[in-house]
């Protein structure tokens, strides 16, 4: 039989719920179910998807399944063995637990068969907990539709997000193109950047929902680390050397402003160690080197802000990491400080040799008020080699100590990390605020600190480094 469009969609462990949510949007196509060719491309699933599949294929001629017997780690080479596989003049992706607007497959068809170009571009909706929010403004466009023969006609569509499910493609330009995923992460981009360069003709509908995105904290694209980030950094630098040998340059900014949106994106995502994050940083330096070089720019505030400090930093990069944690802070920036979480933690601790670790450290609850006390009790605690005090954990903050005494006098103390100082407040724009204490700390008992505390959320830190 001869189908009007192959769809496309990598599976993993999907046998619980691939049929009745992300085939079933299939199935309700306007197009009619029976003109899609739907190729599963099964990547060595551990469950029962693969008897799932089969039965599901028994039910439907246009269902065809393909079982990989080793696994890819990734959708990257599942996507081109369905390509391979695909028998209709036109292919699109899906990936298994999202699902098509009803509409989706036809209209994409239509205008793709109609005006005979090789790419036609929708929106689509990202879905979190029920709640549905459109990826892309498109606010470039002044109409729901832009027909272009050429990137270089409109360079803006190098930055609608490089995704390939809100997109249909004519499969002998892919094939002809050689155009392929590759990849264990940022799989898709370099099949977008490379069907956009040479293309003869792409359409972007504005207006047009593609696809249901689940966001799923699960996937293994948000199983962010340290090595996930090395690896996103290094793709980028090759992807670098890619676009300044193949793309004109007075398309540069446009290309790598949604590029560098998305690498932000997951460099703020994960908790990581500084000692980790000044290693990343190394790589990041090169990067943001490369790009100033092309006259590269955020247009977000802070984001330039941090662009021009990693690129001005050294290793560790103290500067660097202090505004790291502020950007990472932007979703605390409608909290309202003052009416929530006055119950802080305030931890002392204590090196015995060993450095500063949560074995040996003395926590002590407080609530914001005018003037702080607290008092620590070290008289069961020898050998004691350097105290850190941390007056709370997880805002930015102002932080005035007005003195720090024990039972041998009064001792010296300094922020470890602050954005700034000065005999007002030491300001910290880091969740993880410190001050070194000083001293010979022979038959010390206790110590008692006196300070005042304030919360600064994002706009009143992000008003500071202005000011500043």
């Amino acid at each position: 039989m001869s189908y009007k469009v192959s769809v496309i969609i990598p599976v993993y462990n999907a046998a619980d719920f691939i049929v009745e949510k992300t085939l079933k949007s299939i199935e309700n196509q306007t197009l009619g179910f029976e003109n899609i060719e739907v190729i599963l491309v099964n990547d060595s699933s551990t469950d029962d998807t693969e008897i799932v599949l089969n039965e599901y294929a028994n039910l439907h001629n246009n269902i065809r399944p393909i079982h990989l017997r080793e696994n890819n780690g990734a959708p990257a080479e599942p996507r081109n063995i369905g390509i391979s596989y695909a028998s209709a003049d036109y292919v699109m992706f899906l990936d298994q637990d999202d699902v098509y607007r009803p509409t989706a497959c036809e209209v994409l068809y239509n205008k793709i068969s109609n005006e005979n170009v090789d790419i036609v571009c929708g929106n689509h909706v990202l879905v979190s907990n029920d709640n549905a929010i459109i990826s892309n403004s498109f606010d470039f466009m002044e109409s729901n539709e832009i027909k272009i023969d050429s990137i270089y006609d409109n360079p803006n569509f190098l930055d609608i997000g490089f995704v390939v499910w809100s997109k249909i493609f004519k499969k002998d330009f892919l094939i002809k193109n050689n155009i392929k995923f590759q990849g264990d992460i940022l799989e898709e981009l370099y099949f977008i950047t490379r069907s956009f360069l040479l293309a003869n003709g792409i359409i972007l509908l504005k207006d047009l929902i593609v696809v249901e995105y689940n966001v799923r904290s699960e996937s293994l694209s948000h199983q962010i680390d340290y090595n996930y980030l090395n690896e996103t950094i290094d793709i980028y630098l090759d992807y670098y050397k890619y676009i300044k040998d193949n793309l004109d340059m007075n398309c540069f900014q446009i290309l790598f402003k949604g590029r560098m949106r998305q690498l932000l994106s997951v460099l703020f995502y994960p908790n990581i160690f500084f000692d980790e994050l000044s290693l990343i940083f190394v790589k990041l330096q090169k990067l943001f080197v490369n790009l100033e070089s092309n006259n590269f720019y955020f247009d977000d505030f802070l984001n330039q802000i941090f662009f021009k400090t990693i690129i001005n930093d050294n290793f560790p990069f103290e500067d660097s990491i202090l505004l790291y944690g502020l950007i990472k802070s932007k979703n605390h920036k409608n909290t309202h400080f003052e009416n929530v979480y006055l119950t802080q933690v305030a931890k002392l601790y204590v090196d015995l040799g060993e450095g500063f670790n949560e074995k040996n450290v003395i926590s002590q609850e407080f609530k914001i008020s005018d003037d702080i006390v607290l008092k620590f009790d070290l008289s069961n605690i020898k050998n004691i080699k350097r105290l850190r005090f941390d007056p709370n954990f997880g805002f930015f903050i102002k932080c005035k100590i007005d003195k720090i005494v024990s039972n041998k006098g009064k001792l010296n103390f300094k922020p470890i990390n602050s954005f700034n100082s000065d005999f007002l407040a030491d300001i910290f724009l880091t969740i993880d605020p410190q001050y070194i204490i000083e001293s010979n700390f022979d038959e010390i008992e206790f110590i008692k600190i006196k300070f005042k505390l304030e919360l600064l959320n994002f706009g009143m830190a992000e008003n500071i480094i202005k000011e500043l």
